[in-house]
């Protein structure tokens, strides 16, 4: 495999790694390196960033297992991931670590959601293994995992601090180990909703055909999502993302595609992405700038839902 682990078998499985990047900043370079050091096969795609923001390429570009694959406009996240899987597929790759371009990996972590893989009953059933994730510079706990239980409100969130058989409803795409094989089968990830629930919708569908998704407690990555930080009213502690309103837009539309998809199949992530989407609204209305805005974009957003538009948004906030 090609985790670099001294315990590894040369029959193991193949793991490359898939970077997605969008006028990524100046630390993107260190944040490859430590990719680099656990992976020998690494492919970025980028999403039309300007000159100035790709100039990371010169260190990288003619560097042996690395390939930069750049679309000239901002194709949407699936589209870019499914690029990058594609090539890697046919390469013969056995598993691809997505990325996002923010969040670094710790070392020893790709062996670790190996470990994990290898441990399992039936590797073959499980689509995903993911990393377990900080925020990075953030005072929030680690992330705690969504999984059903059979009393109200029907889901619980809780650490991964051991490998659960049944594994978890979802995980984000970042540090993410993805099987290619179950790839192949699920289909791609969907392009019209161009960025944000594109990872949750692939988890459901994976989950729907049978697939289990996992959790490494010894893989471990820094991630930031928007600007996250805890807000405290009364006796409620919310963590209010402050995306700005297209983002908005984006959770709220494909949020109401991903119900009616998957909602009867799995009421406790229904219950669970209702109540997210008014944590939302209630962050803005209390705790974020730019208050209307972001507001009249969550609107626009379950309004298109409703009416099925998908694809790039058609709306300026």
């Amino acid at each position: 495999m090609s985790a670099r682990d001294p315990d590894h078998r040369r029959d193991g499985p193949t793991v490359a790694a898939l970077v997605v990047t969008y006028f990524p900043d100046i630390d993107l370079p260190a944040r490859l390196e430590r990719l680099l050091a656990q992976v020998d096969r690494l492919v970025v795609v980028d999403n039309g960033s300007d000159p100035v923001c790709l100039a990371w390429k010169g260190g990288f570009a003619s560097r042996r297992g690395v390939t930069i694959l750049e679309n000239g406009r901002n194709l949407g996240i699936a589209e870019a991931l499914n690029r990058g899987m594609k090539l890697l597929a046919e390469e013969g790759h056995d598993w691809v670590l997505t990325m996002d371009q923010d969040s670094m990996i710790e070392e020893g972590s790709v062996a670790a959601l190996l470990r994990t893989l290898s441990m399992d009953a039936d590797p073959d059933r499980v689509a995903m293994v993911g990393s377990n994730r900080q925020d990075e510079g953030s005072d929030l706990a680690p992330h705690r995992w969504l999984r059903p239980k059979k009393r109200p409100p029907f889901f619980e969130r809780v650490p991964c601090e051991r490998i659960e058989a049944n594994g978890v409803t979802l995980v984000i795409t970042s540090g993410t180990l993805t099987s290619v094989k179950a790839f192949q089968a699920l289909g791609p990830f969907k392009t019209e909703f161009f960025i944000d629930l594109v990872d949750f919708e692939y988890c459901l569908r994976a989950r729907q055909a049978g697939y289990r998704i996992l959790v490494s407690p010894e893989a471990r990555m820094s991630h930031r999502i928007g600007a996250k930080r805890q807000s405290a009213i009364a006796a409620v502690t919310l963590s209010p993302m402050h995306h700005g309103p297209l983002r908005k837009y984006y959770m709220f539309r494909n949020g109401v595609h991903v119900m009616r998809a998957y909602g009867a199949a799995f009421p406790h992530w229904l219950v669970y992405q209702l109540l997210a989407m008014s944590e939302i609204i209630i962050g803005v209305f209390l705790f974020e700038d730019r208050k209307a805005s972001k507001l009249r974009a969550c609107l626009a957003g379950l309004w298109d839902g409703l009416l099925g538009r998908k694809g790039p948004a058609q709306r300026a906030f």
